[in-house]
Order: C-alpha cells, then structure tokens, then sequence
C-alpha cells in the first residue's frame, strides 16, 4: 500500500491486504486499523467510486484507523479493472477506453442486486472477521458515487450494519440518470426482493447541484424509506456538484468542494459516535481529501 498523505503525521497503524475470489473474479482489498495496543475496534467498510479502488480509498481507510476505528478499502471490480488500471489516463486517447471499461464493470454490479449484494456481505464477513475488528458491533459501510449506491444497498439487501453514508452516491440501483451517453451499453436489470434493514441510519450527503439526482429521484427515495420504516437523513450541500468529496488528483470525476466535504464529513464523525459510542474518536485535523476538519 502506498505512503500516508504528507498532511498527516505518522502513526503506528496496522496494514494488511485482504484477498479472495468470488463468483470467477479475484479481489485484494486494503484494511487499515489502530495499532495493536488499542485493541479490538469497530470496522467501517469503504467503497469506491466507479473507477474502483486506488489510493484515495486507501487514505479513506487509513483516516477511519487515525479516527480510532477500522477502515477496510474494498474492491468490488476485482480483476475486470486491474488495479493498475483504475487511476485517470494521463493520455487523452485513453479517456474514452477507461471510462467504458470501469462503468461496464460498474453496471454489471448495480444491474444485478444479488450478485451486488452478495460481494458486499462477503466483504463485511472478511472484514469482521479479521483480528483487529471489534465484531460485537455492527460495521459502518461509507461509499462514494456508485459507494453511495452501494452502501445503500447494505440497508436494502439487510445486511448487519448500523449505519451507512453516502458521499453523491445516486438514490436508485440500476438506473440510467444519463440515458443519452451509456443506455446503449446497459445490460438487462435483474432486481432481487430487499429485506430493510430497518436498525440502520442512513446518512445521505448530496450536492443540490448533482446532475445525476433528480428532484424525483430524491422524492422517490424519501418515500421509499419511510414506506421500509428505515431512519434516514439527508443533508443538500447548496451549489455544490457531484464528486465534492472527491480530490482533484482523482482527475475529473474529483470535484472537491471543500465546504460540503467537510460538512459532510462532520455529519459522517456524529454518526460514527452515535453507532459506536463506547469507542473514543480521536481527533484528525485533516480528512483524506486534505480538507481541514475542526477537532
């Protein structure tokens, strides 16, 4: 795994790669803990947006660990993106080549919600069950953009978790908010029954000026949740794009705005208190993103 952001100190943390095939495809995801003399702490899923893990999932994973908690980047392409194959092209000719083969990797899991929802339990399985997590608690499970999405999906396919945050993640699994660009491409949507997990909270943090989040969508959403009896909250970051919480180094898809990602990251640090609060949090002046986070 690659160095710590020059922006934090160093830290004695715990590292390790966590491997395993699933379904014909194989996937190394990144855990990052509290050292040893901390003892066991609550795990905290992180899942990537559509370009798939790479280091900023990582450094997520790694601000979790400085938080006091157990960070575990996961990888949800496996090797239908390689890993060397998930940061932006610096040649543009590659662009168009890149983009197709991370969203075709992309729907085949948002367009099959039990195939989606399966990998995700086998990641909160591996996760609890690695030594330095803490497995009498349920695990957190943050994500960003297609993250988003599936962290929502945890609370849909009713897995154990208390409580999950989306980062401008879309509302709806599985549907084409820009029909006009990729709805040649989709494959046939195989939808699956959901079983709320109706323990959960729900924490959204959307950009009022998200293009992929419609009016309706968020609407359709609200109803939804509240016909599951599920707890939920949304926070509407004003002028703020999709990709906020994202860093420019991401290339594009990065469209940090450093007011709604430290807000949104804020509102993610009360949440963890609210489902973890035997766990002490400790103060990290800094998130992943290099955004300034008051403590």
């Amino acid at each position: 795994m690659h160095p710590s952001p020059s922006f934090w100190p160093e830290a004695s943390l715990q590292r390790a790669d966590i491997k395993f095939r699933f379904r014909g495809t194989d996937h190394v995801g990144h855990l990052v803990a509290p050292s040893e003399i901390a003892g066991p702490r609550p795990l905290v899923l992180v899942i990537h947006n559509y370009q798939g893990l790479k280091f900023f999932d990582v450094d997520v994973a790694e601000y979790v660990a400085r938080l006091g908690y157990v960070g575990l980047a996961i990888d949800m392409y496996g090797n239908n993106v390689p890993a060397n194959e998930r940061l932006w092209p610096k040649n543009p000719e590659d662009i168009e080549g890149f983009q197709n083969k991370c969203f075709q990797a992309m729907v085949a899991l948002d367009h099959d919600h039990e195939l989606l929802r399966s990998q995700l339990q086998v990641w909160l399985d591996k996760g609890l069950a690695h030594p330095s997590v803490d497995n009498s608690y349920s695990a957190a499970a943050i994500g960003y953009c297609f993250g988003g999405m599936a962290a929502l999906e945890c609370v849909r396919g009713g897995l154990n978790v208390a409580g999950v945050v989306s980062f401008h993640g879309l509302l709806q699994t599985g549907e084409d908010p820009n029909p006009a660009v990729y709805g040649a491409i989709r494959p046939e949507l195989k939808t699956h029954p959901n079983d709320y997990n109706t323990q959960a909270v729900v924490l959204v943090e959307n950009g009022a000026d998200d293009h992929l989040v419609s009016d309706t969508s968020k609407q359709r959403f609200f109803e939804e949740m509240n016909r599951a009896g599920v707890d939920w909250n949304f926070h509407h970051h004003a002028r703020t794009p999709h990709g906020f919480a994202l860093p420019p180094s991401l290339g594009p898809p990065g469209k940090l705005y450093e007011a709604a990602d430290r807000r949104s990251t804020m509102n993610m640090l009360s949440l963890f208190r609210e489902i973890f609060p035997k766990v002490s949090q400790n103060p990290v002046p800094f998130n992943a993103c290099g955004t300034p986070i008051p403590v």
